[in-house]
């Protein structure tokens, strides 16, 4: 039940192109209130151009295409720096698989740092080619002063008329001399028709029966298009039950294996009851460790435990590449099929990274491979039982990077995206972890985000970048040992 984030290199790949200006026409804000599509598709900028003044020495559109900064962190590679009386226009090409009639809605996520809009006015506007002319969408109202400040801002309906002769165009700049601004993030978000913008309970009939269901095999995959919450408790249900989490309006749960950690498993028609609400429940369980409490401790060899995981002196790190851990892993699988669970949630896969770079007498980079390899194996065994059975493994999004990882993995679990302990993750490998967490998503995962903090201020930072970036957000304390619910961010 803990972790630690991965710290791996980032690259970045220019791209700069030419787009053609159109007539301004001075409109207010049509809808300036911030949203946040679910389940929606990304559009990164194609091509930037600046129409007049200027931007950053070196800087390009690669840099708009995924948030990495927060606080007043200043990295001169991840962001834009727009000079004082600048304009410039970005441009974003629907998917090929993607047809303009399809659009449902769209929004404009944006990571903002500079002046405030009483300091100085940055505005950010739309083409809209039915009407000819750029519409002002909003403009930097909701931004702290010199702070990266991130929000989401729905563009009017119809979206079409942003389609209907082309591609999507932006356009961001100001009149004004005051003063330079920056942005990290400016991306194009479209909800596609069909699927669930957030605004639906799930259909209880969306469920997965239990695993040892005779049809199994019959059964369509558990589609994730209806996850727009979740929770995640692991210890301290009440009365040792789970009538709070199938009373809440979370359609998703992450929940211990077992009630008690030990042996105390949930059974198969509690899951029912839970599932019978429209929700999916994971089962969590670790992978790279186990704790002294569980009930397989004395089944794993001496030789086989590689020291005390820091911070956590009864659990364990182990050699999660040896045979001998195989049984323990597949009878945790098998105990989460039997009781009906959705899925499972896979802790402690950092363990390739924490543990000594030559454990397994080789180097960090086939560590790496070794525990692609065991979830590639949960995830072979667990669908050859039940091919709607989900596989979302916690943290080193950077594992995407090797051969099967994504093919065998249904989502990613993501701790401390933008708070720890109501401390900001400002470090390099926060942003780090955030850029890969977006590769993960916009390869079509679901990727949930775990944050922990109690200040309403973090709380609702973390929730609106985590939408922002297309994940599901959650945050809560760190011990996880409560369900919960965030005024006004959680469904209630």
């Amino acid at each position: 039940m803990r972790h630690t984030l991965a710290r791996l290199s980032l690259t970045l790949f220019a791209v700069l192109a030419a787009c053609h200006e159109a007539p301004e026409v001075g409109r207010e804000p049509e809808n300036p209130e911030a949203a946040a599509l679910i389940n929606a598709r990304t559009l990164t900028c194609s091509a930037l151009q600046v129409l007049r003044g200027s931007i950053g020495s070196g800087q390009g559109a690669q840099a708009l295409a995924s948030q990495t900064l927060s606080g007043t962190e200043d990295r001169w590679a991840e962001y834009v720096e727009f000079a004082a009386n600048s304009s410039a226009t970005c441009t974003y090409a629907l998917p090929q698989d993607v047809s303009a009639s399809a659009i449902q809605a769209a929004e404009v996520s944006i990571n903002y740092r500079g002046p405030t809009r009483s300091e100085m006015r940055w505005t950010f506007e739309a083409w809209d080619y039915q009407a000819g002319a750029w519409v002002v969408v909003s403009d930097n109202t909701f931004a702290s002063s010199w702070r990266w400040t991130s929000t989401s801002l729905a563009l009017p309906s119809p979206v079409g008329r942003f389609v209907s002769g082309g591609p999507f165009k932006l356009r961001y700049g100001t009149t004004s001399s005051a003063d330079a601004s920056l942005l990290d993030l400016l991306v194009v978000r479209i909800q596609l028709e069909g699927t669930d913008a957030g605004t639906s309970t799930p259909d209880a009939g969306s469920s997965t029966p239990d695993a040892g269901a005779s049809d199994a095999g019959t059964v369509p995959p558990v589609p994730w298009e209806g996850v727009t919450s979740f929770t995640y408790q692991l210890t301290q249900y009440s009365n040792d039950r789970l009538d709070q989490i199938a009373a809440s309006k979370f359609n998703l749960a992450i929940i211990e294996l077992s009630r008690d950690g030990s042996n105390g498993y949930f059974r198969s028609d509690e899951l029912t009851t839970v599932k019978a609400t429209g929700k999916q429940v994971l089962a969590y369980f670790e992978i790279g460790a186990i704790e002294e409490y569980r009930p397989e401790w004395s089944q794993v060899p001496a030789d086989m435990k590689l020291g005390a995981v820091d911070g956590w002196p009864d659990e364990q790190y182990v050699k999660y590449w040896d045979e001998r851990w195989w049984p323990i892993v597949q009878g945790r699988i098998d105990q989460a099929l039997a009781a009906g669970f959705n899925g499972c949630y896979l802790d402690m896969v950092v363990t390739y990274e924490e543990i000594a770079a030559n454990a397994a007498g080789t180097n960090r980079d086939d560590l790496a491979r070794k525990m692609v390899a065991l979830i590639s194996r949960i995830s072979q065994y667990a669908k050859s039982k039940n091919p709607s059975f989900r596989v979302m493994p916690q943290n080193a999004p950077e594992l995407i990077d090797y051969a099967g990882y994504l093919d065998a993995i249904d989502g990613l679990g993501m701790e401390d995206m933008y708070w720890s302990d109501d401390v900001a993750c400002s470090a390099d490998w926060c942003a780090e972890n955030r850029t890969n967490a977006a590769r993960v998503r916009a390869a079509g995962k679901l990727v949930l985000s775990v944050d922990y903090a109690v200040q309403s201020a973090h709380i609702a930072d973390a929730y609106t970048r985590s939408r922002a970036a297309g994940f599901v957000p959650y945050v809560s304390v760190r011990a996880l040992n409560k369900m919960t619910v965030n005024a006004g961010w959680d469904p209630q």
